[in-house]
Formats: C-alpha cells, structure tokens, sequence
C-alpha cells in the first residue's frame, strides 16, 4: 500500500463531506502502531470542536471510507482536534491565526537561522510575516517545513 496515495485519496473523498457539514479538514495520518493500521483525522472548525462533533464527523466520514473501500486492510479510524499546537499548513491557516504566537520550521536557512518563534503578523498568498527577536521575517510558504501555533500558559 503507498501510504501517500491513500492519505492524498482520503482528504480528497473527506475533504467536501467534512466541509458539508461545516468542518475543515487539517490532516490526515495512516501510521501502522502495535494496534495496528491506525487512520487518524483532524478535523476544527472556528468555534472549535469537542467531542460530539468528533464523533459525528467520525460517522460520516467512517460511512465515506466504508462505501470507496480506500482502505483494504482492517485499520482503527480516529477523528479529534489538532490541539492546542494547531499546525499551520496552508495560507488561510496563517490567515487565520494572524496576531498569534507561532513556531516555524524552514527547509533551509533564512537570514541564518531554520527556526523561528514569534508572533504571526501578516499573511498573504505567498508567504507570511513573523515578528521574532524584534525582527519582522519574512517567509515564503515554500520554505515552510514545519509550522504550528504556540500556546503560553499564563499563571
């Protein structure tokens, strides 16, 4: 099984179903761990969700899979929030969360540096504005290898 294609079918056979029913998709794993094939789905919403919502998406999307047959090996589907530590993937997300602290992860230097933590200033459609160390950064979505929110705990 290429696990690439798989993942890549089932955001495509999910993605409108979920947004039907007033969900975005944020990802899609398949991972094999000692239970087994495991397909997880993150799934929010701007209010956020909670565990009714996951669970009803977890019905329809389990339906979905069960009629296109993607998947020819038993597997367990999970379907939850992305966490607190939201990733960042696609430029509505950066959009979305613009005025919050977030971390990123280039695939090759930029001014110097491969990590950057700070808060997110701007984002168009190319590429996003982080204010770190009293320096505004531009970064190109393409140099992106890693980017989530970052949440502090305030006591």
């Amino acid at each position: 099984m290429d696990k690439a294609k798989t993942v890549l079918q089932v955001e495509q056979l999910i993605s409108p179903i979920l947004e039907e029913q007033e969900f975005e998709l944020v990802g899609v794993e398949l991972k094999r761990e000692l239970v087994g094939l495991v397909l997880r789905i993150f799934i929010d919403r701007e209010d956020g969700v909670d565990l009714d919502a996951c669970s009803r998406a977890s019905e329809v999307i389990g339906q979905a899979l069960g009629r296109a047959n993607l998947i020819a090996t038993p597997y367990n589907l999970e379907v939850s929030s992305p966490g607190i530590e939201r990733p960042l993937k696609k430029p509505k997300d950066f959009q979305r969360f613009i005025g919050s602290n977030i971390f990123v992860r280039t695939i090759k230097p930029l001014n110097n540096r491969r990590q950057f933590k700070g808060v997110l200033k701007s984002a168009g459609d190319e590429s996003f504005a982080i204010q770190c160390d009293g320096e505004l950064v531009e970064i190109p979505y393409g140099l992106v290898s890693k980017a989530h929110l970052v949440v502090s705990l305030v006591f």
